[in-house]
């Protein structure tokens, strides 16, 4: 029953999306005037999800706060303006399922299983997943035993059967309910069993919803690259044509509470993305051979992009599975803009890669071992703690001995998520694939001495075969500094990681996103950063650049650019959701503006 009411909620939100869809492109329907509504509650420009909507499960599969963000250098010569540089992010909030929540999965259908709660299955998929294997064992142990008790009980009837016979007494072939051993282990077996369909569905619909906004926000990213004509001018186009478009996502998200059950979910739906490839369709060509038109979805409101259509295109199950997303262009646009090795039915596969790196105090907390809350709590208690020892000045802050309430959000109203489990392994662990599989790529595209062999082998790929072959590839050239800030990460907020990764992906023409949980704040402070370091390369001419010259741009950047009104647009207030004692922790070159935060001295 609950199976059959989801899936109904499933064919529901689809029929609804598709409604609002067809209702964007009908010149029948009337597009409501929403000029008189606050900027944060508009829905306009309509595809638009903003960031107060994490919890509405309708909107589950959409990716929310999701802009492309566009940064272009002029060159004025003699009274002439000439484009010289385009620079391109897409920044997003975290593409996670943030309205199934990180609490126990797969036993709230189950009042008989109540008593799993305190060791059953909670936070995002990489911890689901890993729960489920350990149900797997469970039902694959108990049905052993069950096996194993009948086994015994037959035994032990085969020795008495003899006597029996003799003394004219009939035996029964069946298995009488009173075993104990056989009682306990099918009983143990239904519960497990159940206990692992359940936790299956629940991953099988978090997976859904997840794929869905990575795949979103990847789109996104591809369009925009295909969009900036210098990378068809560097001949990028057939590198991706060849060995997949490289997309690098950018999390600034802690390892603690909440946030770490967005970083699991992020992790699993970056790496599924690898089972797409993109087609380019000329909206006058029907290239689907299986497929026809009334299966392309329309896109509303967008003048080059037409529609999509998304297809299994494999034999096969699971891990097997793949995609095929086809994307319908207006033909002039497809004519004039796409290079040529992207026509003709070209499919290009997506190589997604993660880097992730916590850049706040809860990350500082989970680094130190320490619970940050728990702490300012104890001490607006007069408790023991050392605050000149944890948290340097934090203790002069105004308001911070009247309680803790607003002391650590980003202005969202499910905030509060700084305490539960934390995780001070699982950024390193996710760099380091993350290097492994971007070092593989950079190998294929740009093949050196140490790593030809491997490199002539084709593109690399995510399959198990490929990992020995990952691991034992030498660092590339341009990703050498990408392995050295990994190495010194362990157990701190090292931001040089996402800087030298998101350096990397350039130099190997790929695109890059940025998240955090919202995608407003911490990503404005590192979509900002990451445009000043680009306009001064180019002013300097070198990648090694005065950081210095970098602030000023960046602040210049995030006081005057177009973050704080996406800040309004989203939340309904134009500052960023930083308060002293989060600036005060953040690295240096992510620290916001003093005039740009906002501070309300928490409620007692």
């Amino acid at each position: 029953v609950v199976r059959s009411n989801v899936t109904s909620a499933l064919c529901d939100r689809y029929d609804k999306y598709y409604n609002s869809v067809i209702s964007g492109i009908s010149p029948d329907v009337a597009i409501e005037d929403d000029s008189h509504v606050e900027l944060f509650e508009r829905r306009s420009p309509r595809p638009f999800r903003p960031s107060n909507s994490r919890g509405d499960e309708l909107l589950a599969g959409i990716g929310f706060n999701v802009h492309c963000q566009g940064l272009s250098i002029d060159v004025l010569q003699n009274g002439a303006v000439t484009p010289a540089a385009v620079h391109y992010s897409v920044t997003h909030g975290a593409p996670a399922d943030h309205a199934a929540g990180f609490g126990f999965q797969g036993v709230e259908e189950s009042p008989d299983l109540g008593a799993e709660a305190s060791s059953g299955a909670r936070g995002g998929l990489r911890r689901l997943e890993m729960k489920r294997v350990e149900y797997a064992k469970e039902l694959d142990d108990s049905i052993s035993g069950l096996i194993r008790s009948v086994g015994e009980h037959f035994k032990m009837r085969a020795q008495v059967a003899s006597a029996r016979q003799q003394a004219g007494v009939k035996m029964s072939r069946h298995i009488p309910p009173g075993v104990p051993a056989i009682a306990h282990y099918q009983s143990k077996a239904i519960e497990c069993a159940q206990k692992l369909n359940n936790l299956t569905w629940n991953i099988a619909a978090r997976r859904a919803n997840c794929f869905s906004q990575a795949l979103g926000i990847a789109v996104t990213s591809y369009l925009a690259s295909l969009s900036d004509g210098s990378h068809a001018s560097k001949g990028y186009a057939s590198i991706w044509q060849r060995h997949g478009y490289l997309v690098t996502f950018e999390g600034l998200l802690s390892a603690v509470g909440k946030e770490l059950g967005m970083i699991e979910d992020a992790s699993i739906a970056v790496q599924m993305l690898r089972k797409v490839n993109i087609v380019l369709v000329s909206d006058d060509v029907n290239v689907s051979s299986n497929n026809g038109e009334s299966q392309r979805v329309p896109v509303a409101h967008s003048p080059f992009v037409n529609w999509v259509h998304l297809a299994c295109v494999t034999n096969g199950s699971h891990s097997k599975t793949q995609y095929r997303l086809e994307i319908g262009l207006n033909p002039s646009y497809y004519q004039n803009r796409v290079p040529e090795p992207l026509k003709n039915g070209a499919a290009v596969r997506l190589f997604p890669v993660l880097f992730q790196m916590g850049v706040d105090i809860r990350q500082w907390g989970v680094n130190a071992g320490r619970n940050v809350s728990s702490q300012i709590k104890d001490k607006s208690k007069g408790g023991g703690l050392s605050t000149s020892e944890s948290f340097g000045d934090a203790q002069n802050i105004p308001g911070i001995h009247e309680g803790v309430g607003g002391l650590i959000n980003d202005g969202d109203d499910d905030d509060g998520d700084e305490v539960g489990t934390a995780d001070n392994e699982i950024g390193f662990q996710l760099n380091v694939d993350g290097f492994r599989k971007l070092n593989a790529y950079a190998h294929s595209v740009n093949p050196t001495a140490a790593g030809s062999a491997a490199a002539s082998s084709g593109p690399p790929i995510f399959d198990s075969s490929e990992q020995i072959q990952m691991q034992n590839l030498p660092p590339h050239p341009l990703v050498v500094p990408l392995s050295e800030s990994i190495k010194a990460s362990a157990g701190k907020m090292e931001h040089s990681v996402l800087d030298h990764a998101a350096a990397s992906c350039q130099k190997l023409g790929g695109g890059s996103t940025i998240f955090c949980k919202s995608g407003k704040d911490r990503t404005g402070m590192q979509v900002t950063f990451k445009e000043a370091q680009f306009i001064q390369r180019f002013i300097d001419r070198k990648d090694a650049v005065s950081s210095e010259e970098i602030f000023a741009k960046a602040t210049t950047l995030r006081i005057y650019g177009n973050r704080v009104p996406i800040c309004e647009k989203n939340a309904g207030e134009a500052m960023y959701a930083f308060n002293p004692l989060q600036a005060q922790f953040m690295p240096a070159m992510l620290k916001p503006p003093p005039i740009t935060t906002q501070w309300k001295k928490p409620e007692t």
